[in-house]
Order: structure tokens, then C-alpha cells, then sequence
């Protein structure tokens, strides 16, 4: 998996500059092909076979990339790698020029990432400066988990910041929270950088629970085991009920992974694609489960 990390960084940045010409232009599903377009080519220059397993195009009615398809330049061999891939992380605020719009990619060996029909997990994400000391659980109620968070970290409630993503369906989460005394990060989209969030420590975000896309769950998963944080998930059935099961770390990406993104608008994480009279200019990071190295990286793309 090595040897094509640089290759995934040059998937996202291409996608991410691709993506980025339809900033604040409204149109999120011509954004969306284009990125896609974008990441599918540049994904067919690298000499390996991966399938995807993750893709946003059936959820969101977009371009692609589709489940079980095959890319890479060895593509008609079986292929060696598991691919999760979102294009854009943010359709939404791509179309209204809105933050923290991201070009994801996440790279497993074959059968190690896990796939699901459904469209959403329910989510607890945390870094860590708390997985080190404890290991919480999805299953307990909010303001027991809140209690563990304080006494590991030694923060009281009302230190401890919590983001989520504002939906209705997390009223009663977000009134529980707020009996609680906590602060609450209400985010508009991209759960993926939020929960990234919970394991950089100059971040303020101490946790991610609630509600959020499945496929974007499995690519939180890589990251977050790079970033040594932990992650827990149960699927939610279509009639809206979560079921009993909780999916960790280890059950969404098996063994070594590897994690990349690049800003397509300016985020919390990552800045996103600026144009300079040389041509665009990206910001990424890149990460690997088994060194838990972390790269940031800056690219200067000529006209």
C-alpha cells in the first residue's frame, strides 16, 4: 500500500480542483460530476486494481463512482485494494460556496472494508487523548458518556464541546446536551471532518455523535483509526430505528489502511482550493494506519 501513497493525494487534489470551478454556482450535481469525473481518471493512472466498495453515487443519484466498480490501470485483474471514495464531501456547500467541503479517499487491503445497503449510522467518534484512557460506548445515554469524557479528560461539562450535524432528528439529542451543560458544535455538513476533529487536540472538539451518512461512516473509520482515535457505529434502518448491533473500528476496516483528503472550500480541517496566476494551489492530508503518520501537504498545481 505504500507505494501508492502519493498517488491517493493526487486522486483528491483532482477531484478537489475539478470540484472547485462550480463553487458557489449552485449547480452541487455538475460539481459533483465533474469531481467525479476527475477522480475516476486520475484513478485509472495508477498502476494497481482496486474496487470500490464505498461510493456516494447511488445515495445521492449522482455521477458515481458506483459500488463494485473496478479502476486502476491493472483494473481487468482481481483486484488487490478496497476503495471508499467521496468525490465531494459537501455537495451542499460547494453549491453555496459554505465551508468545509472536502474530496475524500480511504484505500484497504481487498475485503477489509465493510459495506452496508443502508444509507445511515448512528455515530460516536472520539480522539485519542480519550480512547487512551477509556473506551466509551455507543450504547450508553448521552449524559453517562458526558460523565466519563469529564473524568478522563478533567473537564466539567460545560468545557466539553460536542458537534453534530443540525438536523431535526437530533432535537432530543441536542435538548439532552444541552440539559447537560455542554457546548454543542452544530455542523451543516461533512461529519467526516467533524469527527477527524475529535482527535487534533488544538481542535476544541472533544466528541461526534449522532446521525450521519453510512459510506462516509467507513471513511471516517480509516481516518480515525490513523489518528489512533476510536470509532463506533450502529446501522439505522430505513424506518428510522437503530439497530441493536454496534459496529467498531475494527468491524468497518480491517487491518492497515490509508486515508486522504483535499479542501475544496475553507474548513475547520483543511483550506480549500485558492487560484493564484500560476494556477490553483491545494491543501491535503494524508495518513496510514500502520505508522500513524500524519501529512500535510501543500501542492502548487501549474496552469
Amino acid at each position: 500500500m505504500k507505494h501508492i501513497n502519493l498517488d491517493m493525494v493526487r486522486v483528491t487534489e483532482a477531484a478537489a480542483i475539478a470540484a472547485a470551478e462550480w463553487v458557489g454556482s449552485g449547480d452541487k450535481k455538475a460539481a459533483d460530476k465533474s469531481a467525479t469525473d476527475a477522480m475516476r481518471e486520475r484513478l485509472t493512472m495508477i498502476d494497481f486494481s482496486a474496487r470500490i466498495v464505498i461510493g456516494e453515487g447511488i445515495k445521492d443519484e449522482s455521477a458515481g463512482l458506483f459500488a463494485g466498480e473496478r479502476v486502476g490501470k491493472l483494473s481487468e485483474q482481481e483486484p488487490r485494494y478496497d476503495l471508499a471514495v467521496d468525490p465531494i464531501e459537501g455537495t451542499r456547500p460547494v453549491g453555496i460556496s459554505g465551508p468545509e467541503a472536502l474530496s475524500v479517499l480511504a484505500v484497504a487491503n481487498k475485503g477489509s472494508l465493510f459495506a452496508t445497503p443502508e444509507f445511515y449510522m448512528n455515530k460516536l467518534a472520539y480522539g485519542p487523548q480519550i480512547s487512551e484512557k477509556i473506551k466509551l460506548s455507543i450504547e450508553d445515554p448521552i449524559k453517562v458518556t458526558i460523565r466519563k469524557v469529564s473524568e478522563v479528560t478533567g473537564k466539567e461539562a460545560g468545557k466539553i464541546v460536542v458537534c453534530l450535524l443540525d438536523r431535526p432528528r437530533h432535537e432530543k439529542l441536542v435538548a439532552e446536551l444541552r440539559a447537560i451543560g455542554v457546548k454543542i458544535k452544530l455542523i451543516q455538513d461533512c461529519d467526516v471532518s467533524g469527527a477527524i476533529a475529535t482527535c487534533l487536540s488544538d481542535s476544541g472538539i472533544d466528541l461526534l455523535c449522532g446521525i450521519g451518512g453510512a459510506p462516509e461512516g467507513v471513511i471516517t473509520a480509516c481516518a480515525i483509526r490513523c489518528l489512533r482515535g476510536d470509532f463506533q457505529t450502529q446501522i439505522v434502518k430505513k424506518d428510522g430505528s437503530i439497530t441493536s448491533k454496534v459496529l467498531h473500528i475494527e468491524d468497518l476496516v480491517k487491518g492497515p489502511c490509508a486515508f486522504a483528503a483535499t479542501g475544496i472550500t475553507n474548513g475547520s480541517l483543511l483550506r480549500g482550493v485558492r487560484y493564484t496566476p500560476e494556477g490553483p494551489v491545494t491543501n491535503s492530508v494524508f495518513m496510514r494506519s500502520i505508522s500513524g503518520t500524519v501529512r500535510w501537504l501543500t501542492a502548487y498545481h501549474g496552469n
